[in-house]
């Protein structure tokens, strides 16, 4: 009796977290969408918004003080707003004196842990993050916008289902047990389909370029998966954070955004003429 309430057990909790996903999403989905289309200054704020969150998610993970964290991940996108990519760059470097200015005079948190939670601050959120908003820049920059965060979420809809359905051969399975080969090439191709056709139509791109557009949101949002999944297991965590039901912390449902969002930036300055 045991052993089959065991076995039972396991796809309720799958059934009640996957439940817990799309409510969640549902609930965030209308608030993305609505900053972004409200221009420049609701993205800037949704931004800082999302960087104060992760922050506190850090600053709690590594026991460091939230002041220190929020700067370090705020920095480079204060200085892109006026100077652009290389504002965001100067931001990061200025995050080496802000973490000295933190943490040598604490010796509870002059740790390694403490200059990897302020550098991952700087570098993998402030920095991405800051693209995103300079995507609002370019021509057709808020339908860009959409696209770098829809695009992930089109990605990992589609490796998840095809992943359910087909899936067979892992794809890293010390980094992610549940990740398939297959789940990775359907949601390499239906972001493709989808976020190729959006750019194509949308955006007037060639159908190659469109095509590569969508190629690249999905394999790097699939990277940034990945990424956070090889931190969590450094650090031994599980979840960075709880914020989000079905889904964990902030972080947890930005990863992927914050690799793809650079990607977008950077293909779509070589495509503009």
């Amino acid at each position: 009796m045991r052993a089959a309430t065991d076995a039972g057990a396991g796809p309720r909790r799958k059934q009640t977290v996957l439940k817990w996903r799309f409510v969640t999403a549902l609930l965030l989905a209308p608030v993305v969408l609505g900053a972004i289309a409200l221009g420049f200054w609701t993205i800037l704020a949704a931004i800082l918004v999302a960087v104060a969150l992760a922050a506190y998610e850090l600053a709690r993970a590594l026991e460091i003080p939230f002041p220190a964290t929020f700067g370090a991940g705020a920095l480079p996108i204060l200085f892109s707003v006026p100077s652009g990519a290389s504002g965001a760059l100067a931001g990061a470097v200025l995050v080496l004196p802000w973490t000295l200015l933190w943490l040598t005079g604490r010796a509870e948190t002059y740790t390694l842990k403490g200059i990897l939670a302020l550098l991952l601050m700087a570098l993998w959120v402030g920095v991405p993050l800051a693209h995103l908003g300079l995507l609002e820049g370019l021509p057709g920059g808020l339908f860009l916008v959409l696209l770098a965060v829809v695009g992930p979420w089109i990605s990992d809809t589609g490796a998840y289902f095809i992943g359910r359905l087909f899936g067979r051969h892992k794809l890293f399975s010390t980094l992610s047990p549940k990740k398939t080969v297959e789940g990775a090439l359907g949601g390499l191709l239906l972001t493709m389909i989808i976020a190729g056709f959006l750019a194509h139509g949308f955006l007037g791109y060639g159908i190659a370029a469109s095509a590569m557009l969508g190629a690249a949101i999905s394999t790097f949002s699939q990277a940034g998966d990945l990424f956070e999944s090889a931190l969590k297991r450094l650090l031994n965590l599980k979840d960075l954070g709880n914020l989000l039901p079905g889904h964990g912390g902030i972080l947890d449902r930005m990863d992927s955004l914050l690799f793809s969002a650079p990607a977008v930036y950077y293909l779509c300055v070589i495509f503009t003429p």
